[in-house]
């Protein structure tokens, strides 16, 4: 029997305001103990890190610069950074701040502590504005046009940061991604807070550290300092701000460092064994495909100072899977805490705030889109759904036919649904080449047939049917859906093709006044340019791209069938004269992306090889895996939804940061899962 564990929805803090402060009842303490909290925050963490000298003086070639912080609580040690990093950083290089909290406060609670400090005021409604709800795991927020990334961590600080790294040992000098530059310490005492203060979870930031970062601290106390002793850390203290005495500032003493082990002994097939170095000149990258996957995937290298190059077959971008006039950010929610349920969360939560500026520009609607349960079962989970998201409206909400009927705009049925107030329709092809001319980004037309990595000169030539060279590069990524299968490296991963078509509905007098996308059997969008979009058909092994009547017939029978009252506004449909288009999917095994880097699948198989014989044996061996070759793809029907998630992932793996999501859910969308588990299953 299988137990379904729910997805975890944290509890908010209790705050009560005292003396003009907030006091947290579940730790019995302020957040901040003296009136001037916002020029505490500034002295311990931001000028004893030196950080305004150290940002004035960042070089644009870094790029970035990374913060890793204990206690996020009421973000005033991050607003204060979002202000000094705009006056003081170069504009091409990213602020990426990893903060962890268990107890987040309600936005009702941030707003009324904003209002304390006038001058963070805009940067406030900034992370209001965007504020994920409270449930475990990682929540990327993107502000100020990419120049500052919050990775807001909802959880226990230990399991949070252990999952932003690796599970190997790091004294062997094999994991090369990008340490933390400044940590800010800024969780409750031992005293109220003993779980933020073990020796454990000091081993673990010293694992996410180098000897150039540093660390400062507000707290003194004995159970502080032997921690970070233990991990590795030279603590000096330093005067306190105003009447305090002393405060903590430590960093990472060569000679006594001591990393974590974070070897747990299991398979590392996700770690290559010999990660590509960066190179001494500005890297350059050509990316295979310009649909949603190519284009956000460009946009995030480009960000991070990669040479980005796309490369189709057509002329302009977004001409194949993304190329819909109406295509819809699908929410599929459960309350399973499985990596399913847990990546679509997280996906639909970013793109949410990743398509803003789109909609601010007219393209497209950000709607909403209800989701109407598909009979009695379903309706019960969308019940328990929306308890289970009580006190998350903002993300979604389960409404009633009396509202429901104001929401949509036109007469429903249904008793209930699912309300996502923040999502909406998108023209996905208009969206690909706005983001290609955002980023300043080329596009090539060529047509890919064969990759080719020349050895004397390290670099990927990408040839066509007859063998001649269309471009080359340092790094390759390959977006083109389903047409990955045509290159030898990338022709395991065993994709789907699936043929979806979708139909342009008239409006009618009825319709007109359809104001949100509705889901369930099937879609339907609002008006636009006098029809509704509506589908989409899965056929499998049809390769036609021509309509079909009957395909029409079945995307009115599931719109339909979603709600009656859908029906009766459309009215009677003459099938024979509908326009509509039909292009392809890349579907794969677990509905879930393939994203990462590719497999050398031959050494791959050997050096796993004891997996056929014992599936559960564990080999702390790291995979092999082709120099710079990548892969970002298999998103079915869901491509919107995914491609902003999926860019920042592939994005953080190349230029070797810490990424925006778990390692275990990181590892579910790996493109070397499938070789595992068919290992284990002996189907190879």
């Amino acid at each position: 029997m299988r137990v379904w564990i729910n997805l975890v929805e944290l509890a908010a803090a209790d705050i009560q305001w005292r003396q003009g402060m907030p006091y947290s009842l579940d730790y019995e303490d302020f957040y901040w103990s003296l009136p001037n909290g916002l020029g505490e925050s500034f002295y311990v963490f931001l000028q004893q890190n030196d950080l305004p000298s150290r940002w004035n003086n960042l070089k644009a070639a870094d790029r970035s610069f990374s913060i890793g912080e204990l206690g996020f609580g009421t973000g005033i040690n991050f607003l204060n950074c979002c202000e000094l990093w705009l006056k003081t950083a170069p504009t091409n290089c990213t602020l990426y701040y990893f903060s962890a909290e268990s107890v987040p406060l309600k936005t009702a609670d941030l707003a009324k502590v904003f209002e304390q400090f006038p001058s963070l005021s805009a940067h406030g409604q900034a992370l209001i504005d965007s504020y994920p709800p409270a449930v475990k795991g990682f929540h990327s927020i993107e502000l100020y046009e990419g120049r500052i990334n919050l990775c807001l961590m909802l959880g226990d600080a230990q399991e949070m940061f252990n999952s932003l790294g690796e599970s190997v040992d790091q004294r062997h000098s094999v994991y090369d991604k990008k340490p933390i530059d400044t940590w800010f310490l800024n969780g409750f005492s031992p005293e109220k807070n003993p779980a933020m203060w073990q020796k454990e979870l000091c081993k673990t930031i010293a694992s996410l550290s180098s000897t150039e970062t540093s660390l400062t601290t507000y707290l003194t106390e004995s159970e502080v300092t032997k921690s970070l002793n233990t991990a590795g850390f030279s603590v000096n203290y330093k005067q306190g701000f105003a009447d305090k005495y002393q405060m903590i500032s430590a960093t990472l003493n060569a000679s006594l460092k001591n990393y974590a082990d974070n070897a747990r002994g299991t398979n590392q097939w996700h770690l290559n064994q010999l990660p590509s170095r960066p190179l001494s000149r500005q890297p350059s990258v050509t990316i295979i495909g310009a649909g949603i996957a190519g284009c956000t995937t460009a946009a995030a290298l480009s960000k991070r100072g990669y040479n980005v190059t796309i490369i189709d077959r057509h002329a302009r971008a977004g001409q194949e899977a993304s190329g819909n006039q109406q295509a819809i950010i699908y929410p599929k929610l459960s309350i399973r805490d499985e990596p399913l349920p847990r990546i679509n969360l997280t996906a639909i939560t970013l793109a949410s705030r990743y398509y803003q500026t789109f909609w601010n520009r007219g393209l497209g609607q950000q709607c909403g889109v209800l989701v109407i349960p598909e009979g009695e079962r379903q309706r019960k989970q969308f019940e328990q759904l929306g308890q289970h998201f009580y006190h998350q409206k903002s993300l979604v909400r389960l409404v009633d036919n009396a509202q429901i009927e104001a929401i949509a705009g036109i007469s429903l049925d249904t008793s209930h649904g699912l309300y996502f107030s923040k999502l909406g329709w998108l023209p996905p092809a208009t969206i690909c080449q706005e983001i290609l001319k955002d980023h300043n980004i080329a596009l090539v037309q060529g047509d890919v047939a064969q990759l080719f990595r020349n050895k004397s000169t390290g670099q990927w030539e990408l040839l066509d049917a007859k063998g001649e060279q269309l471009s080359h590069s340092d790094i390759v990524v390959v977006a083109n859906a389903y047409h990955c299968e045509k290159f030898e490296q990338t022709n395991f991963l065993g994709i789907t093709k699936l043929r979806g078509q979708v139909t342009e509905l008239p409006v009618t007098e009825d319709s007109q006044s359809l104001k949100t996308v509705i889901c369930g059997e099937g879609y339907i969008a609002p008006p636009n340019k006098g029809t509704h979009g509506c589908g989409a058909t899965y056929n499998k092994a049809i390769d036609s791209t021509e309509l079909r009547i009957q395909d029409h017939q079945t995307n009115l029978d599931q719109i339909t069938k979603t709600d009656q009252g859908i029906g009766r506004a459309i009215g009677t449909v003459q099938l024979n004269k509908l326009e509509g288009r039909a292009n392809f999917r890349c579907t794969t095994r677990d509905y879930l992306p393939i994203v990462g880097p590719v497999p050398d699948v031959s050494a791959m198989l050997e050096t796993y090889e004891s997996l056929r014989v014992d599936a559960r044996k564990d080999s702390p061996v790291m995979g092999t895996y082709l120099p710079n070759l990548y892969i970002n793809c298999g998103m079915g029907s869901r491509g919107l939804g995914y491609a902003p998630l999926t860019a920042e992932v592939l994005a953080a793996e190349i230029h070797q940061q810490l990424g925006p999501l778990e390692r275990e859910l990181r590892k579910a969308m790996h493109p070397s899962r499938f070789l595992i588990r068919d290992l284990k299953k002996k189907r190879i």
